[in-house]
């Protein structure tokens, strides 16, 4: 159902105290996180946040959390619209105003259409719509489904909005064929072509992780931006390295491609005088501990042989220093183990692995009884040397045995045995 003038007028109305005839509204749409309207059909003021000599009773925090509630954004998106963000302060008629009305235009539509699609590189759209999308609507499920292109392109993950963006998305697709032309259909109607471009990522180098991982580094200084840093469901959690790019994705005066979600791509890894091999993204691993430097892994049960050389090339992206020579690697080393509940474990490390090693990683619990349960690494928790790895839905560990820890394959070893007691998860 579309957002009725009530649920419109909203913010501003409660913000600024003004009152604002609703003609009829919807009865359907009162509720408790909408102004009482009087009996003669005026928008009252909500709990109570009476004008004071052009302030109003609302705080700055408070006005920023109805407005994050309309808009369906992060209440931190809300704050960069106030000069001065101080959540304590009143509020005045003039920012409520400006605030309120300028909310009415990030209201999500379900109605969303289509009104601009750029080919920003070969494995990324940049797609504008005539007013922000759902919350539902970039679900990734429900956006495999409303974005449909033809030619075998397909929609890899979610639509991110650009920040500072209305309603401009960055959407990864598989690599498109140049020169072809494709068509897009949005919820079942024609929402425009584009013709498919070879142009590719530029990445610096190429670099060997572990004995079965490498990464692909690339920088800003070399004008290549992951979208991490530039879309806003990542705001806030970028250390302050955000960016806000413009319409030809520039920022002072510098261009940049963007690096979109790496989900389900790869690469392909050639040892000199050998058989080319697949190697997979390895889920967020893309922009961690402030770097750019995606992982990919090959197939289980296979290693980097030290001293061969291995080149990387890829349909979506372009490596420099694409060559690297294998070494030995040690695997990383679990020092300990916690119960922290029925269906979740920490696992602690010798050292800190850094950017997200950690993904894609299980290991294996074995009980006296010679029982045993898995558990994977619960992407994006770790914290420092420590991760969560989680059991399969409906296993847990039973209350007041030990298991014994070790890694599943040789991504790890351990500091003599490693025991796991959950004697706490009695009481739990």
């Amino acid at each position: 159902m579309k957002k009725t003038l009530l649920q419109l007028l909203t913010v501003s109305a409660v913000a600024a105290s003004v009152m604002l005839p609703l003609n009829a509204a919807p009865a359907a749409a009162q509720s408790a996180k909408t102004p009482a309207v009087s009996a003669n059909g005026d928008l009252s003021p909500a709990g109570g946040h009476h004008s004071d000599h052009g302030r109003l009773m609302l705080t700055q925090q408070e006005l920023v959390s109805r407005i994050a509630q309309l808009t369906e954004k992060k209440p931190l998106v809300i704050q960069q619209w106030l000069k001065n963000y101080e959540p304590g302060a009143r509020v005045t008629k003039g920012e409520a105003a400006r605030l309120g009305f300028k909310a009415i235009a990030h209201i999500p539509s379900e109605h969303a259409a289509v009104t601009d699609i750029k080919v920003l590189s070969a494995a990324t759209l940049e797609i504008t719509f005539d007013s922000p999308l759902t919350a539902a609507d970039v679900n990734l499920d429900k956006a495999k489904t409303n974005f449909q292109f033809d030619n075998g392109m397909t929609i890899r993950n979610v639509p991110q909005l650009k920040n500072g963006a209305r309603s401009t998305y960055v959407v990864p697709v598989t690599v498109q064929q140049p020169g072809k032309t494709y068509s897009l259909t949005y919820k079942g109607k024609a929402a425009g072509k584009f013709t498919g471009s070879a142009h590719t990522v530029k990445l610096a180098t190429a670099r060997q992780v572990t004995a079965d991982t490498f990464e692909l580094e690339s920088f800003r200084k070399d004008g290549v931006v992951d979208y991490g840093y530039v879309v806003e469901s990542y705001f806030g959690t970028r250390g302050g390295l955000e960016m806000y790019l413009n319409d030809r994705n520039a920022s002072g005066g510098k261009s940049y491609d963007i690096i979109s979600s790496l989900r389900d791509m790869s690469v392909t890894l050639t040892p000199e005088g050998g058989q080319p091999i697949r190697a997979a993204y390895v889920p967020y691993t893309q922009a961690t501990d402030d770097r750019q430097a995606p992982k990919f892994r090959l197939p289980a049960g296979q290693t980097l042989t030290p001293g061969v050389t291995y080149k990387v090339t890829a349909d979506w992206a372009t490596v420099t220093e694409a060559s690297f020579t294998a070494r030995s690697a040690a695997p990383l080393v679990i020092a300990s183990a916690k119960a922290v509940s029925p269906a979740s474990v920490d696992i602690t490390l010798a050292a800190d692995p850094r950017d997200e090693l950690f993904s894609g990683r299980s290991v294996e619990l074995t009980d006296g009884d010679g029982k045993k349960l898995t558990a994977v690494y619960k992407v994006t928790s770790r914290k420092g040397a420590v991760g969560t790895f989680e059991l399969a839905a409906g296993a847990q560990l039973s209350p007041g045995k030990s298991y014994t820890v070790t890694a599943v394959g040789s991504w790890a070893t351990q500091q003599g045995k490693i025991s796991l007691n959950t004697d706490a998860l009695k009481n739990s």
